[in-house]
């Protein structure tokens, strides 16, 4: 009997364990995440744009082009562009995504190579209520496909919530040519001057969120993001799928399938999301 006691004695601690594991799984808010998600792959998105503009773009840009307006300023010698993004500056745009800080793009003025590099840093920069640092890498040996790798960008939320992530993706540009679409490797042999109407992204993101919890975001249908859409501040892809997968111990997951649907109004997206419990989601409800 004392043995018998004595095995329940040690048992208890065991199960007391395995439910309190057992709780902490069914106690995550799941659309609490799936917002954390969201927010996670539109923070990198947000800024994407800024980085597929070249620096002979730069030389031609027009402040009224680019998502909240920043002033442009530039570095002939260094080749560097650097983005201030000003509170006082007047914006008139369909989006209402806010930016504050900077964003240094830095052009390699070095590489004799066909291939071209520069980076992208966040200083003291701000995207909503969220602060992004980090640098972002970028090379591309033909102007139209690029690719894109960075390690350990950080965003902290206002309640000082951080969310750790590095990726590797692969964006191609389209432009159009006297209304024709192009994704050639080579532009130099057009007659006029291309514009670039859009571009699409594949890759993925891994990182720790905010729980400590171990993610990963793939882009599961390429992800296709309008050049005129950007220019009003809408962020969103237009079109694509992505798979997010979220940590719940060892050899355990959770996945989320995110769609983004083009709207009927212009340049308006909805971003649905199902969740691990087959719920349907819509990640950017709007406001009135």
């Amino acid at each position: 009997m004392r043995k018998l006691i004595f095995g329940l004695i040690l048992l208890t601690p065991m199960l007391m364990s395995c439910e309190e594991d057992e709780d902490k799984v069914i106690q995550t808010d799941l659309p609490v995440e799936a917002a954390q998600l969201f927010s996670t792959s539109s923070n990198w998105n947000e800024s994407l744009y800024f980085a597929m503009i070249s620096w002979e773009e730069y030389q031609q840009m027009d402040t009224l082009g680019l998502p909240n307006c920043p002033d442009i300023l530039l570095d002939e010698y260094t080749k560097e562009v650097t983005l201030d993004f000003l509170s006082s500056t007047i914006c008139v745009q369909t989006g209402e995504y806010t930016r504050s800080g900077k964003l240094i793009i830095k052009y390699d003025t070095t590489a004799q190579s066909p291939t071209k590099k520069w980076t992208m840093e966040y200083e003291d920069y701000r995207f909503g209520s969220t602060t992004i640092e980090g640098i972002r890498n970028f090379s591309s040996d033909d102007s139209l496909q690029i690719s894109e790798e960075f390690i350990a960008l950080t965003a902290r939320t206002e309640n000082e919530l951080s969310t750790t992530f590095s990726g590797e993706f692969l964006h191609t540009k389209y432009y159009a040519i006297d209304s024709l679409t192009t994704d050639s490797l080579t532009i130099d042999s057009l007659s006029t001057s291309p514009k670039l109407i859009s571009f699409s992204s594949v890759g993925g993101i891994k990182g720790i969120n905010a729980a400590g919890r171990e993610f990963e975001i793939t882009i599961a249908n390429p992800l296709t993001h309008s050049i005129l859409c950007y220019t009003q501040n809408e962020i969103l892809p237009s079109t694509g799928i992505e798979n997010w997968q979220v940590s719940r111990g060892e050899n355990s997951e959770v996945s989320y399938t995110t769609t983004y649907e083009t709207l009927p109004e212009d340049c308006k997206v909805a971003a649905n999301t199902i969740l691990p419990d087959g719920r349907k989601l819509l990640l950017n409800p709007v406001t009135e």
